[in-house]
């Protein structure tokens, strides 16, 4: 009776968590560049057995808690790609990543977003983090364009031709699920995560840039509502054999006064 109590407590905890990722998931479905969150549930049945033998008389609530943080993950399939009207808004029609300088000097990863030009005219992410590709746009330049490629081409000054800038390259990842979510649309690898594969967008399989456009985020309202019902559904029931494990233990306490 104390392991299902012990099954159903964390149940109840697992679904909890699912209802506030469903919640955060709708909360963010206008949110451009939103990767919806999920919970890996295969990998809080393996962890169960461990914590129930650490702790037998099901009275894990801090480790209940760790379960479930440690099997949030991120759905990183693409969203919408939204049309806008500006220059510097990009998006990626693919699995790749663009690369730009991270915390401390790490590598971090985004799939695109709206860019902008620092205070040393380099692209920048709109939290100004550069761009690894280390494109300068000369202050005067005009009709900033970024092509399917990634090719970064403007005038400068009375030029009748544009000029080439630079260009941006893409990464990919082997278990892209893997990489740590930072926020604001930002990723980082793990120190043991196997180190990126490098190319050029429309040459080597990793998508391609898409310029005047934005990935929506990858919610889908439908999935979200039968996922918050079944978290609900699925809560209920281990209430319910919570209730009927105290009433038989109830039972056999009274037959033992007996």
């Amino acid at each position: 009776m104390l392991n299902s109590l012990y099954v159903s407590a964390l149940g109840m905890h697992v679904q909890k968590s699912q209802l506030d990722v469903v919640s955060n998931n709708l909360a963010n479905a206008n949110t451009a560049g939103y990767k919806r969150e999920r919970m890996d549930f295969s990998s809080v049945l393996d962890r169960q057995a461990a914590f129930a033998a650490v702790d037998p008389s099901g009275v894990a609530a801090n480790a209940a808690g760790q379960v479930a943080q440690a099997s949030l993950r991120r759905d990183l399939s693409q969203g919408e790609l939204r049309p806008t009207d500006s220059a510097l808004d990009v998006a990626i029609n693919g699995q790749g990543f663009i690369e730009v300088q991270g915390n401390s000097g790490r590598a971090a990863y985004i799939r695109g977003g709206s860019l902008r030009i620092d205070a040393d005219g380099y692209l920048a992410t709109s939290d100004g983090r550069v761009l690894k590709a280390d494109i300068r746009v000369p202050a005067g330049a005009s009709q900033l364009n970024i092509d399917a490629k990634g090719v970064v081409t403007a005038r400068l000054g009375g030029d009748a031709q544009a000029t080439e800038l630079g260009r941006l390259s893409l990464v990919a990842f082997a278990n892209p699920d893997e990489l740590t979510y930072l926020g604001s649309g930002l990723f980082e690898a793990g120190a043991d995560q196997a180190d990126p594969v490098r190319g050029q967008a429309e040459e080597d399989g990793l998508g391609s840039i898409a310029s005047r456009k934005l990935e929506m985020s990858n919610v889908k309202l439908v999935d979200e509502m039968v996922s918050l019902m079944m978290a609900q559904r699925i809560y209920e029931l281990n209430s319910k054999v919570v209730q009927a494990s105290d009433e038989l233990m109830s039972l056999t306490n009274n037959l033992r006064r007996g």
